[in-house]
């Protein structure tokens, strides 16, 4: 391991990949085919109207152990929420040291956010993912199939 990646295993922290996500139980209003001057409507039940969750890959220090921290809500998450949920993490960790690596989303960045952060530097150490890194990407772009292979030709048709 290069030196300047040790700080984990220097602090025998864990190692947690936070990620939080938005989902609408509501259908999404789309265009779809009906006759003219007949508008299709869509009927559903449910009056929650967005649910919000946090899902947070915990891993031991030498790679003994992995946990699995999830936390929901029905509204969005800012940074107030987000300081919670970190609170409950270290709850779940029993206080150990952790390393966070988190994505930058703008409440990771808030002076609010960066303010907690720096008040708990004695447990949790945070490294931000790049912005967006073609080597780091798992799964390749796809390739265009060869010419005589591409699905909008016109299927072959065999003579009996």
């Amino acid at each position: 391991m290069a030196p300047d990646q040790k700080g984990a295993a220097q602090r025998d922290a864990w190692i947690c990949f936070l990620d939080e996500s938005g989902v609408s139980l509501r259908p999404p209003v789309r265009r779809t085919w009906a006759p003219r001057g007949q508008t299709p409507i869509v009927h559903h039940h449910g009056h929650w109207k967005r649910a919000s969750m946090a899902g947070i890959c915990c891993y031991a220090p030498g790679g003994s152990r992995a946990r699995l921290c999830f936390h929901t809500q029905p509204a969005s998450y800012n940074a107030h929420t987000l300081i919670g949920v970190l609170k409950q993490l270290r709850r779940f960790l029993r206080g150990s040291p952790a390393t966070l690596i988190w994505d930058n989303l703008p409440s990771h960045h808030s002076r609010v956010m960066r303010d907690w952060l720096t008040s708990q530097r004695h447990w949790l150490q945070v490294e931000y993912l790049p912005a967006y890194a073609h080597d780091l990407d798992p799964v390749p772009p796809p390739t265009p199939p060869p010419p005589r292979l591409r699905l909008h030709q016109p299927p072959v048709r065999f003579q009996k």
